[in-house]
């Protein structure tokens, strides 16, 4: 974990396994949750952490209610996750889950997800930082796409992704205890959820539509050298 006050969901991806005795390198990629709730020391925590790109995938009314503090930073990139015009097209029965929602994230915002792998292509030497608002859904996405494109095995992304339980705890049982009586729990602790089968299911999705994530990468106007740039960046 990464102490950038005050951020709950902040770690640096380096160490994970990247195939042919590769790792993610240290320092490569960050996953966190939303910088707009840093404190001052968090943002010197954030600017001495070498970071040299912040890919925020929060949607419009987000940033008006919680700017970035980094918003006039040139390390600083807007690229909304989520689609407004296909959001409206979305089937409440495919996506009753939340499995069924990151499949149908996967296919509606591919667009989307390959701008912000761009992003981390594209940037300056140093560390990548991707955030949402929880650092769960949308950056669990565009972070598991990005380290299956790296090598990273399905199962150890997914036991990554479902560290962010943990990190979110206190938030979670915090917004449980602000229901109000006779709201439906069991619902809002499936949303909450970071269960490892979500992650795994989603990228099983894309094996079957696609063949394999970097096709579906390349599918969607990812040219395959920056796949390979991507590959390198992340892993060496």
């Amino acid at each position: 974990m990464l102490h950038w006050p005050d951020c709950r969901n902040a770690r640096d991806l380096g160490g994970l396994p990247a195939g042919d005795g590769q790792r993610i390198r240290p320092g490569a990629l960050i996953r966190c949750d939303d910088l707009a709730h840093l404190t001052d020391e968090g943002v010197a925590a954030v600017r001495a952490a070498g970071v040299s790109r912040i890919v925020d995938l929060r949607g419009r009314d987000e940033l008006a209610a919680l700017p970035s503090p980094f918003r006039d930073d040139d390390r600083y990139r807007w690229i909304p996750m989520i689609d407004e015009d296909a959001d409206r097209r979305r089937d409440p029965v495919a996506e009753a889950t939340q499995l069924g929602t990151y499949q149908a994230s996967a296919r509606r915002n591919a667009h989307r997800i390959v701008a912000a792998l761009r992003a981390i292509v594209e940037a300056p030497p140093g560390a990548v930082a991707v955030h949402c608002a929880a650092g769960k859904d949308r950056t669990g996405i565009v972070v598991a796409i990005a380290l299956t494109a790296a090598g990273v095995p399905a199962d150890d992304v997914a036991l990554d992704y479902a560290r962010t339980a943990e990190c979110l705890r206190e938030r979670h049982e915090a917004e449980l205890a602000a229901l109000p009586p006779g709201a439906e729990r069991e619902t809002l602790r499936h949303w909450q959820g970071a269960r490892p089968g979500t992650i795994l299911g989603m990228l099983s999705h894309i094996d079957d539509r696609y063949g394999s994530v970097p096709a579906y990468l390349a599918a969607n106007g990812m040219a395959p050298g920056q796949i390979d740039a991507l590959r390198v960046r992340l892993a060496g």
